[in-house]
């Protein structure tokens, strides 16, 4: 036996045994609480006297009422791993992680005309302790990550309705159908309701739900040994509580710190905790730097940015070549839901749609009404279904609230629709249904999902379904009802919804958004104002922007200045160098891209990049272009850039902007200029707003700018 006694007799203690001694070569632990009793006898010596005395033992207990279990055990982890399956019921909850995958898959493909659901894996960027680059897809690149043996901070970020959720049941089902390491993950979706309870007791609650049966200290024990990774969809359900559309980026962070500071405290040994959200500037500003940075001995934080799904991936070749063909727009289908729709209908009805690109969004409702009409022999119209789901998306905005019990849901429905309830049950001839018939029909529609644990709350089948009914609203609200009353959550889940609406439908929510731009941060102005118009509306200032895919964009007639562009892709997009002062452009692809002015993008001393690619133009002056040899290996400024880094940490990433602002204004072209050339000499690697030394290179740089310990 490898096991000291001190640990195997800490081992029963944190599951609740009493530790009874008997001789030398014995051990036994005793369980009394609850209806069980139990006793484990554990043989330090295999002998014939040591299985004499237990054989009297076991009938002593056995007398007494217990159940006996005599445990023979080489190593710590096969005892640990043998008490966790035993007290969480291993193979009963994998069983029913199983059947809730399943119920999930099952969900989406009732929402998808009843095609298979099918799992899409979407590009991204990814940013962890080393700023290493994905080479894998997400699924593999996540399982990567859990499967080092320290404390794993996981956060997957993207824009409302584009995967997150998916992609969480995905990485547990991944985690179930291993069968290397025993887990019993635990699956939390987090809901924007009514209840405005503290993050901490959320958590606890979950815990106590999940495993009712065991004490949550227990349970908290076996999830920083990583035996429990926690799941923890929609995080950002809880963002607005904590006012995350505060121009005062320092005081929103301040209130959301608390909650990351309980993921912080769980984070040991070899926890793993994985949170989706949507993509917002908390996790990747300095703000949020300084939090890990105080937490970083504890984990490590590594976060995944889901970009705009590819087409191709989504359609297959035969379909993306007509899209091609056609020259159609692609940010006009660009959205999960419209692409997942777009694949399962019948090649003669995708031509048809594409007629009509712009009636894209109506022609999917109208798709999914009318089969509701069909498979719940509804005599409602597709537009009186549409009325319906409108009048109860007034109400959950009046609550801001996304998911509400099935029975409140409910009343929501017969409340803000009984006249037309009332008229459609008169138009039934035989078989006449009561009004809570009809309620109770159309809180299982198609566009509805089973929210919560049990399943006893209800909310839209996803973000988009839900964004899209918000921007209608919007559109018809005053501005005094849109700043009083309507929040920061609720505006970004409609323009977002509301990216692939026809110009007519966007422009009018970018009039409604205009009116209350004083409330929000400027990010969000900017986001808004390229989404709905597609084009600057005003000047913007020290903006962060990062993984966005701009289509089409003309960049031109409004200043942008003191920005930064990272990990950004501009696809057929336009740029007067005149308007950008003291832009940064930083990992991004120029794919198809001019410039009005005949100008090279990184010509004037306004603009700075580092490590961009350019295809199918000749937007970069520097793009190809290598100084000759230098008789020494590095410049006297790029000498300054390496030990300012150096001096700062020769291990850790560094902002890039941190970099640029320790050396004087006028420099920052230099500075950018000489990190691009550090970077493609392979000194430096630049991963969106951080660099970092290449340690195989590290020897040399430090012999170089003179330090030698």
């Amino acid at each position: 036996m490898n096991t000291s006694l001190k640990e195997i007799e800490k081992i029963y203690k944190t599951y609740g045994f009493e530790i009874e001694h008997v001789g030398e070569e014995i051990l036994c632990f005793l369980y009394k609480k609850g209806r069980y009793f139990g006793v484990d006898i554990i043989p330090l010596k295999d002998c014939e006297n040591t299985r004499e005395k237990i054989q009297s033992i076991h009938k002593d207990y056995s007398a007494s009422g217990y159940a006996v279990n005599v445990k023979s055990f080489t190593k710590q982890d096969e005892l640990e791993k043998e008490l966790f399956k035993s007290f969480f019921s291993y193979d009963a909850t994998i069983e029913r992680l199983k059947r809730k995958y399943q119920e999930f898959t099952s969900k989406q493909t009732k929402s998808l005309l009843r095609n298979q659901y099918e799992y899409i894996n979407t590009p991204y960027e990814l940013y962890d302790k080393n700023e290493i680059q994905q080479q894998e897809n997400l699924l593999e690149s996540v399982t990567n990550v859990l499967r080092k043996k320290t404390p794993q901070l996981l956060i997957i970020e993207a824009a409302a309705g584009y995967g997150k959720t998916c992609s969480a049941y995905e990485i547990l089902h991944k985690l179930i159908q291993q069968d290397v390491e025993v887990v019993c993950p635990l699956f939390t979706e987090l809901s924007k309701n009514r209840s405005a309870k503290i993050f901490r007791y959320i958590l606890l609650d979950e815990i106590d739900q999940e495993f009712s049966s065991l004490n949550s200290d227990l349970v908290i024990y076996e999830i920083k040994n990583g035996r429990i990774p926690l799941i923890i969809d929609g995080f950002d359900e809880l963002l607005d509580k904590a006012n995350a559309s505060d121009i005062d980026v320092t005081k929103s962070f301040e209130e959301i710190e608390t909650m990351l500071d309980t993921i912080g405290n769980l984070l040991e040994r070899n926890a793993k905790i994985i949170l989706t959200t949507r993509k917002t500037a908390i996790f990747s500003g300095a703000e949020f730097d300084k939090w890990y940075e105080r937490w970083s001995t504890n984990f490590e934080v590594t976060r995944f940015s889901l970009k705009e799904p590819r087409i191709k991936d989504w359609l297959g070749n035969e379909r993306f070549a007509i899209v091609k063909n056609q020259n159609l727009p692609i940010q006009n289908i660009a959205n999960p839901v419209l692409l997942t729709y777009l694949k399962n209908i019948s090649l003669i009805d995708f031509k048809t749609q594409l007629e009509n690109p712009n009636l894209l969004v109506t022609q999917y409702f109208h798709s999914m009404l009318e089969r509701e009409r069909e498979r719940q022999n509804l005599i409602l119209t597709a537009e009186q279904q549409y009325q319906i789901f409108k009048n109860v998306t007034k109400m959950l905005l009046e609550f801001d609230i996304t998911v509400e019990s099935k029975e409140f849901f409910k009343e929501i429905i017969k409340e803000d629709n009984l006249k037309l309830l009332e008229a459609t049950r008169a138009l039934y001839t035989h078989n006449k249904p009561t009004i809570d018939n009809l309620v109770d029909t159309l809180a299982t529609h198609a566009l509805l999902d089973r929210k919560g644990r049990e399943g006893t709350e209800i909310g839209f089948i996803n973000d988009f379904v839900l964004g899209i009914f918000i921007g209608d609203i919007l559109c018809e609200s005053t501005t005094e009802k849109i700043e009083n009353d309507y929040s920061f959550y609720m505006l970004d889940l409609a323009c977002t919804a509301y990216k692939v609406q026809n110009l007519e439908n966007k422009s009018s929510l970018w009039e409604k958004v205009n009116c209350v731009t004083h409330k929000l941060q400027p990010i969000s102005i900017f986001n808004y104002d390229i989404t709905l118009k597609g084009m600057l509306m005003r000047t913007y200032f020290d903006l962060t922007i990062s993984n966005i895919t701009y289509f089409n964009i003309i960049f031109d007639n409004h200043v942008i200045e003191n920005s930064v562009f990272i990990n950004c892709s501009f696809r057929n997009c336009t740029f007067n160098v005149i308007y950008l002062k003291g832009v940064s452009f930083i990992s991004c692809v120029f794919e198809n891209c001019r410039e009005l002015n005949n100008m090279y993008l990184d010509s004037t001393s306004e603009i700075y990049v580092l490590n961009c690619t350019i295809r199918d133009c000749q937007i970069l002056e520097n793009y190809n272009y290598h100084k000759q040899e230098q008789p020494a290996l590095f410049t006297d400024l790029e000498k300054e850039i390496l030990k300012k880094i150096y001096t700062i940490s020769a291990t850790k990433s560094h902002h890039i902007s941190k970099i640029v602002q320790s050396f004087a204004k006028n420099q920052s072209k230099m500075i950018y200029n000489s990190l691009d050339n550090l970077q493609k000499r392979d000194f430096i690697q630049v991963h969106g707003s951080h660099i970092n030394f290449n340690i195989n290179k590290l020897s040399t740089i430090k012999s170089q700018i003179g330090i030698y310990a």
